[in-house]
This record gives structure tokens, sequence and C-alpha cells, in this order.
């Protein structure tokens, strides 16, 4: 499904070039977990945003990073994002800075179902409500009304899963998905990911 080969990631800075990823190589198939691991500031963050085209300006990114043979690292930010919005999903590592403070979690998950799925505002919002519920938020409808910063750091973290999954993606990519949360929360994030993979 997916083939990484020699990935390099490259940023230009005034004291010069700064090797983020050297050489990553990988190959996942459906079904299959991969994690990779490293120490912070190696480059785990940084060959996920090269693959996903969310490499900051001064990047440079070289390598091949096929999903279904097709070469993302060469595709125009169009067709990248088309790809982004039907075939792969994402959890950012920090759910406060990825979604919108100032819109309702129920907008924000309708909003890329209309997008990116043509559904019509009842159509999504019924869709997200379900998704919410199957990321075992608890009263749904409730959550929907509700601003990010009401909600908690884990509950948070299932709405970023659950926005992830609404377009049913064939690869879901976690970018230390429970980073910020205690212990407890972890496990149960952790166990959520393994049963929706399932």
């Amino acid at each position: 499904m997916l083939s990484i080969e020699n990935m390099n990631v490259r940023f230009d800075t005034p004291d010069g070039q700064v090797q983020a990823v050297s050489n990553l190589s990988y190959a996942i198939q459906a079904g299959e977990t991969l994690g990779i691991v490293g120490e912070s500031g190696s480059g785990k963050s940084q060959s996920v945003f090269a693959l996903m085209g969310l490499t900051a300006d001064n990047g440079n990114v070289s390598g091949e990073a096929r999903f279904h043979g097709e070469n993302l690292l060469a595709m125009s930010k169009k067709q990248l994002n088309r790809i982004r919005a039907e075939k792969i999903g994402m959890i950012f590592q920090d759910p406060m800075t990825s979604l919108n403070p100032f819109m309702k979690i129920g907008k924000q998950l309708s909003e890329v179902l209309m997008v990116h799925k043509g559904m019509s505002r009842k159509q999504a919002i019924a869709e997200s409500i379900q998704m919410l519920d199957a990321v075992r938020i608890p009263s749904p409808e409730t959550r929907m009304n509700q601003y990010p910063h009401e909600l908690s750091g884990g509950m948070r973290q299932r709405v970023m899963i659950a926005m992830a999954l609404l377009c049913k993606p064939e690869l879901l990519i976690a970018d230390e998905p429970t980073t910020a949360l205690d212990v407890t929360v972890q496990a149960q994030i952790l166990t959520l990911l393994r049963e929706l993979q399932q």
C-alpha cells in the first residue's frame, strides 16, 4: 500500500542546511501497523509531514513515497489534497493546535464531510455524531455543540481520531497521538486505535 524509499528531508537555515531525515525506507501493507521510534528531534514527525506534503517552506524533500504505486512526493498540491482528504487520514500530536478554537466540534467534523464527500449538512451531522459515538465520546449530540476548550484532552484527541476517520481512509497516520495525555487515557486511546484497525 505504502512504500517509502530513501526519503531525505532537509531544511535551509541561515546557518546552512540541516538534515532532519536521512535515507528513510519502509513499506506497509493493508492491515499492518508500523511504529517509527526515535529520540525527540530525530525526524519522526518531519518524515510524516513530508509524506503528507506539509513540510515547512524552507524544507526540501527527496526520495520516493509510493501510495498504491503513485509517488506522493511528486504530486501537485491539488492531487495531494485529494489523496489526504479521501485516502490518508492523520491524527496530529496536539489537538489544541489542530482544532479551530472558535468553531464548534460539530461544524468542524461536518465540514470535512460536506467538502470532501459532498454530503448535505444533515447527512454530515448524522455521520459526525455516529463517528463520535464510534470513538467512544459520551453524549455525542451534546459534544457536537461544544468548543474544543470545553472538552478534556482525551476527548479532544478522540475528536481528532474521529475527524481523521470520517472519510474512511485506507491509511491512518498517527503522530504521537497520546503524548499530552495521562497514562490511563493513553491506554484507552491506544486500545481504541487497535479496535478501529480491526
